[in-house]
């Protein structure tokens, strides 16, 4: 049988902490050559009502755990320009207003389809976990004080698993545009860890004299400036987008999540090659074009510095003591959903969770 899940099922089977666990062991995998990816691509459609239909596609195989596995996301994007940049949003066009995004995860032995899962659970733990695995290998073992930029499902993520690496954190700042988004998460994460968290009313405040910087938003222009940090502070983004210039330039070591740090975007009217880029200006609305073009180019080649699979295995040197340090999630991977996804198959089948639809419906005795 294939079985089907529902995000709140995926929620009650697996904690962050094993997502941690999971990757961990994953990204050390990759870092020997026992793991691969095949980096994400994303097609954009044309115009209608200031938004692109994008389907978007990534796979890996974790041999580890005998397993394959492809994301795909059909989505409605709008970009948006607002006083605290622009702003990308996925819409909800999908019936009952709802999003669209899948994993099919397939066994190694058999080839056979395991499940059929949606992606928004997996999703936010998966980039919170690299994010706090990128901490843990990177940031002091001492870090006390840790400023979140962003309130939402990836920025709770963020903050739960930073908390599981570095079990230290005694003050969390947060920081989003709407106060009552921050203030309900603050309040959240004071309860659930017993720490000092609180809303911060500006990005600078969260940030000057913090150790940790997250920034967890859905913005593709700068969040967090140079002149805002400690010297000695590690900083992690969800896109290279977020951090100010000179952050990168001024990091004793900077580490990235893949050195393939860019979709393969196909965009309907620019002809058959792709565009490398994040979010490329010949995808976006002519106004928040304008905007992104203007972004300096990064004072580092991402595609130059280490890898996630090489900081799981120690292949790298670490800085000298009080540098800043900065772990960029380039861009997701699919052997994260082969890795997690097989996680929560695994708890599923063993505590019985989920509907069974018969694997013989996904079978064909035609050769393909």
């Amino acid at each position: 049988m294939t079985l089907v899940l529902s995000n709140e099922e995926i929620g009650r089977l697996i904690s962050m902490e094993e997502v941690i666990d999971r990757l961990d062991l994953t990204y050390q995998d990759l870092g020997n050559g026992a793991a691969q990816n095949r980096p994400r691509s994303d097609i954009y459609g044309p115009f209608r009502d200031n938004a692109r239909y994008v389907f978007k596609t990534m796979d890996g195989m974790a041999p580890r755990f005998e397993a394959a596995a492809i994301r795909l996301n059909s989505d409605t994007i709008r970009w948006n320009s607002t006083p605290s940049g622009i702003r990308k949003d996925k819409q909800p066009t999908g019936p009952g207003g709802k999003w669209i995004g899948l994993v099919l995860l397939f066994s190694m032995r058999t080839g056979e389809p395991l499940a059929i899962i949606p992606d928004g659970m997996i999703q936010s733990m998966r980039v919170a976990a690299t994010n706090a695995l990128g901490a843990k290998y990177m940031a002091p073992e001492n870090v006390s004080i840790y400023a979140l930029l962003g309130s939402g499902q990836q920025a709770a993520a963020q903050a739960r698993a930073m908390m599981h690496v570095r079990p230290g954190i005694k003050e969390m700042r947060i920081f989003s545009p709407t106060a009552a988004n921050r203030e309900k998460l603050a309040r959240e994460i004071a309860e659930e860890f017993g720490i000092h968290a609180f809303a911060a009313d500006s990005a600078e405040h969260a940030v000057r004299g913090a150790d940790l910087v997250g920034c967890a938003t859905n913005s593709i222009t700068p969040v967090v400036r140079l002149e805002w940090l400690e010297p000695h502070a590690h900083v992690t983004c969800v896109k290279e987008l977020e951090l100010g210039p000179g952050i990168l330039g001024r990091s004793a070591l900077v580490a990235v999540h893949t050195r393939l740090d860019r979709p393969a975007n196909y965009i309907v009217g620019e002809g058959e090659n792709p565009i490398y880029d994040h979010d490329p200006a010949q995808g976006l609305p002519e106004d928040v074009a304008k905007t992104r073009v203007m972004r300096p180019e990064n004072e580092v080649d991402l595609t130059k510095q280490i890898d996630i699979g090489e900081l799981a295995v120690g292949r790298f040197q670490k800085p000298p003591r009080g540098s800043m340090t900065t772990f960029v999630n380039t861009i997701g991977m699919g052997l994260q959903f082969a890795a997690i996804g097989s996680l929560v198959w695994e708890k599923a089948v063993e505590q019985r969770v989920g509907h069974d639809i018969p694997t013989d419906w996904f079978l064909e005795d035609m050769h393909p």
